[in-house]
């Protein structure tokens, strides 16, 4: 295979320094003349002082370039050259799913026997040519219950390709930018293979990256054409095709994620639009579309200890549920599968009362199915706690390293569950309401301890 060249994203030839993206970036706020230099240095390719270390890619700073030179590629581009240098931080394995331990394989421990039974079908169907495959993607496979069993299905052949990497979408967001480049040709191969015309996304982020990002930066064009699956619930909804039978008279607000501000934010209004035929009430946060804070998962881009990765995270998330639960707002929504776990977790450890949706969920609520909400969430929420505190005791025994391989072998040896009994242990105890509370205040305490050196 030939190697393609890759394009910057970044417009240098657009960019005159006015440091706008970085004074107004809702996270960083820079005074204009710090932000003007900070902009120069990463041109330059000298030392960042804020941008590399404290940016949570919420992608905001694209929005607020007046020349639309995209410096938030300019970030990413940066953020290669380190990984380049240093490598991943040995936490990252965590979300590779061609290593061990990953956190899909981890889960097999703990998925129920349904959960199991779709994801294998979904991970071992090969599309056929007429075939409409629907990418459930790497983070819903998390919580596949969130459209496992709905009726939503019944008009895709849904299909869940781990190592797809979601397109490559959140390699992407921390600047693994050489690994998309493999992912891109690799999922161009896949879809060429099967013949199929049409795919559908659940997550606005990676059709961004299949129309947008493969063409245009990596070099890599995909024929077929990319369906966003909110429009298509959206369309069925105003055709009658999905009877919504309920009203379900909820007051909630909306987490964008930070895709939805790529290509200046199409990505925001076709959740309120079904949210609102679903029967709910929108208010809004004080940082949203444009300016939204991310769930958290955006900060581990900008990792300076492999330690406090996960404790960044959190910390960020939280500010996230500060603002939701100002608005007063029975539930917070999300419309991406990526953000949903952290915020669950980030809402156990905070021991949260507002309540947490997909936009998934909310239309399957109106129309009238049947989901062990919220058992099956809090469950899934200590899962996935568990194995990130497990992840990163084991990262203390590794080393930084660089991601050789994109797929895993064919009898998906990486998937196979094992013993685990560490991993195992550490969420039996997390069963007991007195040791989750403890668990959350040590959490707390070990994030402020972190926070203050």
């Amino acid at each position: 295979m030939s190697k393609v060249k890759r394009i910057p994203g970044f417009r240098k030839d657009l960019c005159n320094l006015c440091g706008d993206c970085l004074n107004l970036c809702p996270v960083l706020k820079l005074p204009i003349e710090v932000a003007k230099k900070e902009v120069k240095n990463l041109i330059e390719g000298k030392e960042s002082e804020y941008a590399l270390y404290k940016c949570t890619t919420c992608l905001s700073c694209n929005l607020y370039c007046p020349e639309r030179a995209n410096p938030y590629q300019l970030i990413l581009e940066r953020w290669n050259d380190l990984y380049k240098e240093r490598g991943a931080p040995p936490l990252y394995r965590f979300v590779c799913p061609t290593m061990e331990s990953n956190i899909w394989q981890l889960l097999n421990v703990f998925l129920s026997n349904q959960e199991r039974r779709w994801i294998y079908k979904w991970m071992h169907y090969v599309p056929k040519p007429n075939d409409t495959p629907l990418l459930i993607g790497n983070y819903t496979h998390l919580f596949p219950f969130i459209i496992g069993g709905s009726q939503l299905l019944d008009y895709f052949k849904p299909i869940d390709r781990i190592d797809q990497w979601e397109g490559g979408a959140y390699l992407y967001q921390g600047g693994y930018l050489d690994i998309v480049q493999r992912i891109a040709q690799r999922t161009k191969n896949d879809f060429d293979s099967w013949g199929i015309k049409n795919i559908v996304t659940c997550l606005d982020a990676v059709e961004f990256i299949f129309k947008e990002v493969h063409p245009k930066e990596m070099g890599v064009n995909h024929s077929q054409n990319f369906i966003n699956f909110n429009q298509w619930v959206l369309d069925k909804i105003n055709s009658g095709e999905l009877n919504l039978k309920k009203q379900l008279n909820l007051s909630v607000t909306i987490h964008d994620n930070c895709y939805s501000k790529a290509l200046e934010g199409p990505y925001w209004e076709n959740p309120r639009k079904i949210i609102k035929k679903c029967g709910c009430r929108i208010i809004e946060m004080k940082h949203n579309k444009q300016d939204s804070l991310c769930c958290g998962f955006g900060s581990g881009a900008s990792w300076v200890k492999n330690i406090s990765i996960i404790f960044d995270i959190i910390t960020e998330g939280m500010k996230k549920f500060k603002e939701a639960e100002e608005t007063g707002a029975k539930a917070l929504i999300s419309y991406c599968g990526g953000c949903i776990y952290l915020l669950w977790a980030t809402k156990e450890l905070l021991r949260s009362k507002i309540e947490i949706f997909h936009v998934i969920e909310i239309v399957r609520m109106a129309l009238g199915e049947k989901m062990n909400y919220p058992r099956d969430h809090i469950s899934r929420a200590w899962d996935i706690i568990a194995i990130m505190t497990y992840s990163l005791i084991l990262s203390f025994f590794n080393k930084n390293f660089y991601i050789q391989q994109i797929t895993y072998d064919k009898d998906l040896s990486t998937f196979k569950p094992k013993k685990y009994r560490l991993l195992k242990t550490i969420r039996y105890v997390m069963d007991f309401p007195l040791m989750k509370n403890l668990f959350a205040k040590v959490f707390h305490l070990l994030r402020l301890l972190l926070k203050s050196k």
